[in-house]
């Protein structure tokens, strides 16, 4: 699904008045709808605060009052936290309706905060029509106090189009932010309602219609998008009936050394499990007898190694059975060796598609100009602090900017970036992004990284575009961290029980 920016959908709502006549009071109504509509089915019969600011969002808020009162058995009051002066026109209008159909407004002064202190506390459900998506700068007084109050009510909190006190455009938080437990965003998602901070404060979000043609969304140039499960259906790689192991892709992982052997486990069964025809593993010899035992299905080829690790010989062994394969992986478990590099570089010359993990990507800073001119694809999967390391910049700039970190990258290097947050990104080296919704904390353990890249090579194999086995890659996981979540918790789950859970993901979009 597309993620707009601010100023997109502003210029898709001027756009929608001038270019098809519809009356922008229209579209407020329409917008109002969505949020009575969903109180209605939800909270009919409750009390019901709206607390509207200035601009189109304190609007929609007095045009929903004149929903409520109109079609529900709700309990209905407005507060007004301005003057009706710095209402758009159409909040104007909405403003004298509801005045003269008798619904009761509190204009918030200073003499009657403990009334409206009261009246919010006392809410079953307060709905945030304060501030929209355009909010740049930091909320202080009045505003501020009264998002405290919000956020202290015991009430229900529905945001209008996003939780005031979010940045529309990066997701970060101007001071404070209405903490809403369902925000009903409109056309399509804004960019920030994605976004960290910014997740932490929306709650479920619906996104809902209002009347704007589709054509217009169709012709704007659109580079944020979020990993939906309806087009992850469309892009399972079909299995023809008439088929052998050789027809989903051979599959070459590289790494393990004497005490990581887990890793490149985790990474080997992942490929499997989602589909990939056969998979060799290739570790340090004196760790082939322990992957052997680990892998049932997984072949295994042992290369020469020095004290755990891959020797420098191994390198020259790795290039005599590359041809032989599809798909190459390499950094699971491998090891901060510096002989290592003499692999990576084996792999980045060669001419099969690769992703490169973990370790590899430690070393992979000494060879970047390589990138630039492979042939084949190549995905990486970097966590913060490795994608620090990438580009020569602290994790703190990594976490304040990720997407402009990813897409940099993406677009220097010719490398689908797969940068792993709280909500995984993805840069296409086109420069397009996109942002995963699924996941939750129990991804925060050892061996959910290879389970990824596992995942994604597996489907890589199947002759996907490198850029849909990496948004199907990351949506697998996730959802099968999520289902995992509701079985056993999100404490319990282990990075091995996300393959055991991919098979219900699997059966959930098939």
């Amino acid at each position: 699904m597309e993620l707009l920016t601010p100023a997109q959908m502003q210029e898709i709502d001027k756009r929608a008045i001038k270019e098809y006549l519809i009356p922008s009071m229209l579209l407020m109504e329409h917008a109002a709808y969505q949020i009575f509509s969903y109180i209605k089915d939800e909270y009919d019969g409750n009390k019901v605060i709206i607390v509207c600011g200035p601009g189109n969002n304190g609007g929609d808020g007095l045009a929903l009052a004149r929903q409520l009162v109109i079609w529900t058995r709700c309990k209905v009051k407005v507060i007004m936290t301005g003057v009706s002066d710095s209402l758009t026109q159409d909040g104007q209008v909405y403003y004298i309706v509801c005045q003269n159909m008798g619904i009761d407004i509190i204009q918030m002064v200073e003499d009657n905060k403990e009334e409206v202190l009261r009246q919010i506390h006392d809410a079953d459900v307060i709905v945030d029509a304060l501030f929209g998506t355009g909010l740049t700068r930091p909320i202080k007084g009045v505003y501020k106090e009264i998002i405290e109050w919000i956020n202290e009510s015991p009430g229900k909190v529905i945001s209008i189009d996003i939780p005031s006190g979010i940045d529309g455009l990066t997701g970060q938080i101007q001071g404070v932010c209405v903490q809403a437990n369902v925000t009903i965003t409109f056309v399509r998602p804004k960019l920030g309602l994605y976004l960290y901070p910014a997740i932490l404060y929306t709650g479920e979000v619906r996104v809902e219609k209002i009347g704007i043609p589709e054509k217009l969304i169709e012709s704007t140039e659109v580079n944020f998008f979020s990993i939906e499960k309806e087009e992850m259906r469309k892009l399972l790689p079909l299995r023809p009936i008439r088929s052998n192991k050789g027809s989903f892709g051979k599959v070459l992982t590289i790494g393990g050394s004497l005490g990581m052997a887990g890793a490149i486990t985790l990474t080997s069964m992942a490929a499997y499990k989602v589909g990939c025809g056969t998979v060799t593993t290739v570790v340090p010899r004196c760790i082939i007898e322990i992957m052997q035992q680990k892998l049932t299905e997984a072949m295994a080829i042992g290369l020469e190694d020095n004290n755990g690790y891959f020797s420098k010989n191994a390198a020259k062994q790795l290039k005599t059975i590359l041809s032989n394969y599809h798909i190459v992986t390499i950094g699971p478990g491998i090891g901060r060796n510096k002989e290592i590099l003499s692999l990576l570089i084996e792999v980045i010359e060669s001419d099969k598609p690769c992703i490169i993990d973990a370790d590899a990507l430690y070393y992979l800073s000494e060879v970047l100009e390589l990138l630039k001119v492979r042939k084949a694809p190549t995905i990486i999967t970097p966590h913060p602090g490795e994608m620090a390391r990438l580009v020569g910049v602290n994790i703190e700039d990594i976490l304040k900017d990720p997407l402009k970190y990813a897409v940099d990258f993406a677009k220097k290097f010719n490398t689908i970036t797969v940068l792993k947050l709280e909500k995984t990104v993805i840069a296409d080296t086109t420069g397009v992004i996109y942002i995963n919704r699924y996941g939750n904390s129990g991804l925060a353990k050892g061996g959910s990284g290879d389970t990824l890249t596992g995942i994604i090579t597996g489907l890589l194999a199947q002759r996907m575009s490198a850029i849909d086995a990496a948004k199907l890659g990351v949506y697998l996981q996730t959802r099968a961290a999520d289902l995992a979540r509701d079985s056993m918790s999100e404490y319990s789950f282990l990075a091995s029980d996300v393959i055991h859970f991919l098979s219900n993901t699997f059966l959930e979009l098939t």
